[in-house]
């Protein structure tokens, strides 16, 4: 988040609570200040679940409401308030963590379809056993009763305004990028290194450690817990009243609790109409303001850490770049090899026993027909996916069972489609790479690595501009540039002279030859004959998985059988 956007934030936020604390808003009393504190607390987390990294959960409510339900058992059992309220804290972050190593695992809808059980079972359990959770009568926690009014509205501002310092603190720079390009794209955020399903289970944690905190306050300050406050209807309003709020904002879950607060007493609760007023509120939202209020009020401002990046200053622009591109290689020795590698889906061969060598400094191409197998090759070498038989070798190491995310500092790669974050700058897409190979550095030293390498390949005019600002061409340039970043040992473009201009073709060239000058290896799948021919030393050519001719492009291209296979279909 940019310094004006926290301080206009803070101030607004001051502003707000002290106009509230007056009672100069009609309706807005301590003790919806108290509710809303509390619900926007316990929001934030489902915020950084749902709205930033764009994990759709239907559980929340059921880490809310467990702590609650933990540490009420515990004191019936006699153990003090001052032991229980942290261990059953702590209790439930554990649990989340453990959820969160199944279920993080599971693709889009399935996620949901799971949070969606796991608060099924929590809100089954607590009708089963009443004698520990009092039913459907509630559990009652006495120790709330205690504070006054404004004691608790105290607590619960204090611990609003310090879940969102945590909040800002943590979710910037390296951080942000890095959860953004979860978000947007998984495969690409594993290519460069992020460790997908380890930072989603660290995201799912915190936010379940907010939703904990959140919760826990929330019911001793009502007094009472019922098992619907741990269902999936509860969970379904939370992600209602985010999105109504700005879902992915910072201010979101505080503008979504209070909306919905507000509304309640000024209809005077309007219990019989609850649902009418949720579904009709939140229709208006998704057609009108799919970003929610905070979303129109926040219109000039970035989100949370997503704002271009400061320019960062030259100097030492140098040694920045030495701290993370690798040694100088000599050409001609061998860096990639393949021995007899096979890929099979079922009953069907995509490759059928590959190998082949590409030498430091050599543009390597990869040609064939459509569903050849040239892209299925390149998943192998990138580490998405495992051969069913055969090796993977880099400058003489087996990687054949090393993960994808641990590939990124010795491979790099584009793809087809570039599969850059619309939403962060040029320059952050790039620095984006470089958070994974050298997370020790600096955020300047980082974007200075990052603005040196678009200088290198003449793309810094482009460093500050929003990726949607920018052509389909120059973002595939952009992608190539990102990918070779820190000097990777090999690079692999996937068809990277589709959709380019003349203008942008000869730049693409210009691009692969620094690439070849500096002993990286170069394999390149390409149907864009005439310039492979022009750029590549040796390739060879696929056919329904299988090896049909090697040798220089020209030559290759020559010959009868290759004729046969990539020009059969146009005969």
């Amino acid at each position: 988040m940019s310094r004006a956007l926290s301080i206009g934030v803070a101030a607004v936020t001051a502003v707000l609570l002290g106009v509230a604390w007056l009672g100069w808003i009609p309706g807005v009393t301590s003790s919806t200040i108290t509710a809303t504190a509390l619900r926007a607390l316990a929001l934030m987390g489902l915020n950084l679940i749902f709205g930033v990294v764009g994990m759709l959960a239907f559980g929340q409510a059921a880490f809310m409401a467990l702590p609650a339900y933990f540490a009420g058992i515990m004191d019936r059992m006699g153990v003090p308030l001052l032991i229980a309220l942290p261990l059953a804290l702590t209790m439930v972050v554990l649990l989340a963590r453990a959820v969160a190593e199944v279920l993080v695992r599971l693709p889009g809808v399935y996620l949901a379809v799971g949070t969606l059980g796991f608060g099924m079972v929590v809100e089954g359990l607590a009708r089963a056993f009443p004698s520990w959770t009092g039913g459907a009568s509630g559990l009652v926690f006495e120790h709330g009763r205690n504070f006054g009014t404004n004691v608790w509205c105290a607590i619960a501002v204090v611990s609003l305004a310090f879940g969102v310092g945590c909040y800002v603190w943590y979710v910037r720079g390296a951080v942000w990028r890095r959860l953004r390009a979860i978000r947007h794209d998984e495969l690409a955020a594993s290519v460069l290194g992020i460790d997908v399903h380890r930072e989603k289970a660290k995201i799912f944690t915190i936010g379940s450690a907010y939703s904990a905190v959140g919760g826990l306050l929330l019911f001793h300050y009502v007094g009472v817990l019922i098992p619907e406050d741990a269902g999936v209807v509860r969970s379904l309003e939370q992600i209602g009243t985010l999105l109504l709020g700005g879902a992915g904002f910072l201010v979101g879950p505080i503008v979504g609790a209070f909306l919905v607060d507000w509304f309640f007493v000024i209809s005077g609760y309007a219990a019989r109409y609850e649902l009418v007023i949720y579904g009709a509120t939140f229709l208006l939202v998704v057609m009108y303001a799919p970003q929610g209020v905070s979303g129109l009020l926040l219109r000039p401002w970035k989100r949370l850490a997503g704002d271009k990046a400061e320019k960062a200053p030259v100097v030492e622009i140098r040694h920045s770049v030495a701290a993370v591109s690798s040694d100088s290689r000599v050409s001609g020795r061998p860096c990639l090899l393949l021995h007899n590698v096979t890929q099979s889906f079922g009953g069907v061969h995509a490759l059928v026993d590959i190998s082949l060598d590409v030498k430091a400094g050599e543009v390597f191409t990869l040609v064939g027909p459509n569903g050849a197998g040239k892209t299925t090759l390149f998943n192998i070498v990138s580490g998405v996916l495992r051969p069913t038989s055969g090796r993977t070798l880099l400058d003489g190491v087996d990687i054949t069972d090393l993960p994808v995310h641990r590939r990124a500092a010795l491979i790099g790669r584009s793809f087809q489609t570039p599969r850059l974050v619309p939403e962060l700058s040029v320059l952050a897409n790039v620095v984006l790479r470089v958070d994974q190979l050298s997370p020790k550095l600096s955020e300047q030293a980082r974007q200075a690595i990052a603005l040196e390498q678009l200088r290198m390949f003449e793309l810094e005019n482009l460093s500050y501009l929003s990726v949607a600002e920018v052509g389909l061409g120059q973002r595939k340039l952009i992608d190539i540039a990102r990918a070779a970043v820190g000097n990777p040992p090999i690079v692999l473009l996937d068809e990277p002279a589709v959709g380019l201009t003349s203008a942008e073709l000869m730049h693409l060239s210009e691009m692969i030859r620094k690439l070849k000058r500096q002993g990286c290896a170069v394999v390149i799948v390409e149907h864009n004959i005439e310039f492979v021919s022009n750029i590549a030393d040796r390739g060879i050519v696929l056919d329904s998985g299988r090896e049909i001719a090697r040798g220089t492009v020209r030559d290759i291209m020559a010959e009868e059988s290759v004729k046969a296979a990539y020009f059969g279909a146009l005969s």
